[in-house]
């Protein structure tokens, strides 16, 4: 019997990679549906799924889990790529700065989390969901879950908790962001590209265009 239950894993495996595929093609598709000129980008990945799973489509846990972990390495190492070559320059410039205001956010949410958590009596798997989806950090998502899995004697169920509360304000999340960036471009007065061209020549002081010349010798 060990064939058939081989077979059964392998066709598992097949029909998780074929509702992954489909709904990571629905969700980029979402994503690039413009409401006055607005997008959700990746986030539309989250929508898809949301559908996916309100008609029950379910896939392997085995294969879930390794997808998740898989999928948090790839995104930490290209957000390392992608932010690499410019992040030491940044860190001296506005190093402090930038530091500073990182933990005035992740503080003043932790603490909306603990008031809601001691005032409404909310569990502190879910509030752990709200926050990271509210900041949309998924890698918080997956340290807090292997976090509850680590837990002895920990009940079942708790460490899905936190994927359900963070599906449920990471709209919310996506929603604020772009809420929030439209509303301090229209109180300051922001245009893009004055930005843009300001930006360009400020590069193009810090580094001056590389110069060719021929030499016959």
């Amino acid at each position: 019997m060990d064939w058939l239950s081989s077979l059964i894993v392998q066709e598992s495996a097949g029909q998780a990679v074929v509702v992954l595929c489909l709904v990571a093609a629905l969700g980029l598709a979402l994503g690039r549906i413009r409401l006055a000129k607005i997008s959700v980008g990746v986030a539309g990945v989250l929508f898809s799924g949301l559908i996916f799973g309100h008609f029950h489509i379910r896939i392997d846990h085995n294969v879930m889990d390794f997808v998740r972990e898989a999928g948090l390495i790839l995104f930490v190492y290209t957000i390392g790529l992608q932010l690499g070559p410019s992040f030491m320059a940044s860190l001296r410039r506005q190093g402090l700065s930038l530091n500073l205001l990182a933990a005035f956010i992740v503080l003043s949410g932790l603490a909306v989390v603990v008031a809601l958590h001691f005032l409404l009596g909310l569990p502190m798997a879910a509030g752990v969901g709200i926050y990271t989806g509210a900041v949309t950090n998924t890698p918080a998502l997956g340290a807090a879950q292997e976090a509850l899995r680590s837990f002895p004697n920990s009940p079942a169920g708790l460490a899905g908790m936190p994927g359900l509360a963070y599906a449920m304000a990471y709209p919310f999340g996506v929603v604020g962001i772009i809420a929030s960036i439209l509303g301090i471009r229209a109180i300051l007065g922001i245009r893009l590209a004055r930005e843009e061209k300001e930006i360009s020549e400020a590069e193009q002081n810090r580094r001056p265009p590389i110069r060719a010349a021929n030499l016959v010798i």
